[in-house]
């Protein structure tokens, strides 16, 4: 028998597990709901030849049958890291930028008509808030993956939203993830080389 009952979208849940599943000049995710069900994908854009150079610089977040949400993308800047988030319609959403910090992460997030953000971590990457000025909006822990996943530069993420937030937070809280790890991998590049 087929079922017809509606498919909750990606940001119906408030829970959320961000899983890499490719390293290689990519940093495509699959997000599963607390049940371990896909309910959405996060897809390295770009071209290959740019990819290869440059790293990966911009990426989807996608509903699971790929209606996109919100696109991170990583200009080219020298200073401090800045991300856009930009609706599918081509709309800002909002801008990440890092703060220079002594053994934290920060990055100030700001979203249009929203008050801002902050998301503030551990230097080592596990765990995280995302803030506005009156209330935790979510956090997030950076998980095991398992040795496989580690030796090949896999994240994991699990990520606690607050059941309040409207949906224009929890498309910055999500995107706000992914400029995260792509600012982990740009760290360990300019570390390895």
């Amino acid at each position: 028998m087929i079922s017809d009952a509606r498919r909750p979208s990606l940001l119906e849940h408030d829970t959320l597990v961000m899983q890499q599943v490719t390293a290689f000049m990519a940093n495509d995710f699959e997000i599963y709901g607390p049940d371990g069900v896909a309910i959405g994908v996060i897809t390295t854009q770009g071209s290959g030849a740019s990819r290869f150079f440059m790293g990966s610089r911009d990426l989807d977040v996608c509903e699971l049958d790929g209606t996109p949400l919100v696109h991170v993308s990583d200009p080219v800047d020298f200073g401090l890291d800045t991300f856009n988030l930009t609706l599918p319609s081509g709309e800002p959403l909002g801008t990440l930028t890092k703060r220079l910090t002594f053994l934290k992460t920060k990055f100030d997030i700001d979203v249009l008509n929203a008050p801002p953000l902050q998301l503030e971590g551990d230097a080592f990457g596990f765990e995280f808030e995302i803030r506005t000025p009156t209330v935790v909006a979510a956090r997030a822990s950076r998980q095991w993956a398992g040795i496989a996943a580690s030796f090949l530069g896999h994240s994991r993420y699990a990520v606690g939203v607050d059941p309040q937030a409207p949906r224009n937070i929890r498309l910055a809280i999500i995107g706000s993830l992914v400029a995260l790890d792509l600012a982990r991998a740009k760290a360990e590049r300019s570390n390895n080389s």
